[in-house]
């Protein structure tokens, strides 16, 4: 591993004793052990502080890998300072406490203070931009993301994305908090706020933690108006997830992108999007382009439903200024999980699950195996109150469904004869998210047994499409 990036920036930073350090790593990483003692002389009390944090050797790695990255782009002068601070908060992140213990890294944050005050703002228009770049007023916006925090992941990733994301266009970047269950993130309405990163008046970045634990302080209160705008954004994510998917499924079955949400939102049997959310609308040129873009890198994959949306410059428009990067959060395809041996199904996109319901099955009756939503259908056979409920979502060529149920008392039961029964609520808002040609994938011990479904107040809000019933057909699922 070269370090000719670390040595010129010493050269140029001598005082930066935060350099001294990692230069000091990349020597010991190559076996240089005279090199590396005298750069981590040079560091002083940096290297103390983060030898005693025992940052995990995976930082490292990562940080290597952002160096060759770095090389490769030949960013400008001000975005490589940008990246040195995103890694430095990485290293300080490293040593914070797992959520359940007492206690900060305060060796370890001292220093990291001492090296960013340091840094030399000088260097920042080295590289001939405008400087009417770096002078811009700060806006009045706010962006959100999310992390995972659990299991010894305490948002690290995010919280470096939220930092290096934040400039003079960005007033606020706040990080919400996903729990962790397993290999699962949970995704909730109600997501506190774990980190804000402001940038103020003088253009200069903070960090501030919103979890006692975590900064082992008495965090000040979240707003009331950045709570509004959370719940806000993680609803926004929820219809783009589920307009995103729509719109793969109608390039699979027509060969082409739609051309609006009309196209995606018609009468039975062409109804992919059973119902419409707001700001679909206003949503839909810019996914369209993220999707066009990303078939043009990646082949047809992004068309068979096996990719996600791509970071397209022609996707970055208004309609997603609010989520850090411009683009959607939830970005893989939606996806349906039934797990048989917890009597739970999950509206999931990529590892992260969306909803996880509790519902009705047939034990060893319910098949086990890989499907897709077909048929949805608006009051199966005529009727919002018999065995089949309001809404129906059959699965593939087959002679199953996810359904409603006239006997509700039956839900978490193997009671069915191999059918999945929802309670009403659930189920209408399954097939409010879930578009035609939803993977659905039945098996056992797939899911985490915390159920997650929202309030009343807080469930997916949508419009139904009219003419979603079927009179031409009476259906014979094995209820």
């Amino acid at each position: 591993m070269q370090n000719t990036h670390l040595r010129t920036y010493v050269k140029k930073h001598p005082d930066n004793k935060m350099a001294w350090y990692l230069l000091g790593k990349e020597y010991l990483g190559e076996g240089q052990e005279a090199k590396a003692n005298y750069c981590f002389q040079q560091a002083g009390e940096v290297y103390e502080a983060f030898e005693r944090s025992k940052a995990p050797a995976d930082i490292w790695v990562d940080y290597q890998e952002k160096l060759v990255e770095m090389a490769e782009q030949k960013e400008k002068k001000h975005r490589v300072r940008k990246m040195w601070l995103t890694l430095l908060m990485l290293l300080v992140l490293a040593g914070l406490p797992p959520a359940d213990a007492p206690g900060f890294n305060r060796d370890a944050a001292d220093a990291l203070a001492s090296a960013l005050e340091s840094t030399d703002d000088s260097t920042d228009n080295e590289s001939g931009d405008s400087p009417a770049d770096d002078q811009a007023p700060v806006a009045k916006s706010n962006v959100f993301t999310a992390g995972a925090f659990g299991g010894g992941d305490q948002g690290e990733a995010a919280l470096a994305a939220a930092w290096s994301g934040s400039g003079p266009k960005v007033q606020t970047s706040a990080v919400l908090g996903m729990q962790v269950a397993g290999n699962w993130t949970l995704w909730k309405r109600n997501m506190s706020v774990k980190y804000i990163v402001q940038t103020n008046s003088s253009g200069k970045l903070t960090a501030q933690s919103y979890d006692a634990k975590q900064c082992n302080c008495e965090p000040p209160e979240v707003s009331t108006e950045i709570k509004r705008l959370a719940q806000a954004w993680t609803a926004k994510q929820e219809s783009a997830a589920a307009l995103s998917s729509a719109m793969i499924t109608y390039k699979k079955q027509n060969g082409n992108w739609p051309k609006s949400v009309a196209q995606l939102a018609q009468p039975f049997p062409n109804n992919i999007l059973g119902e419409t959310a707001p700001g679909m609308t206003r949503m839909f040129p810019a996914l369209l382009a993220m999707h066009q873009q990303g078939e043009m890198g990646k082949g047809k994959n992004t068309a068979e439903g096996t990719g996600s949306i791509s970071d397209s410059p022609q996707g970055k428009n208004a309609a997603f200024v609010d989520t850090l990067g411009e683009k959607p959060f939830l970005q893989d395809r939606l996806e349906i999980i039934v797990d048989k041996s917890r009597h739970k199904l999950a509206l999931i996109s990529g590892n992260t699950i969306i909803r996880n319901y509790e519902v009705g099955l047939g034990g060893d009756r319910t098949p086990e195996g890989s499907f897709v939503i077909s048929d949805k259908v608006v009051n199966p056979n005529g009727r919002s109150n018999g065995e089949f409920g309001s809404r129906g979502m059959q699965l593939s060529d087959t002679n199953y469904a996810i359904h409603g149920t006239n006997e509700p008392n039956s839900i978490g039961l193997d009671e069915s004869l191999g059918c999945v029964r929802m309670s009403t609520v659930d189920v209408e808002e399954l097939f409010a998210l879930a578009p035609q040609g939803t993977q659905v994938r039945i098996g056992k011990d797939l899911l985490p047994e915390t159920a997650m479904v929202p309030e009343a107040k807080d469930r997916y809000r949508y419009t139904l499409v009219l003419k979603q019933n079927n009179p031409n057909k009476t259906y014979h699922w094995l209820n």
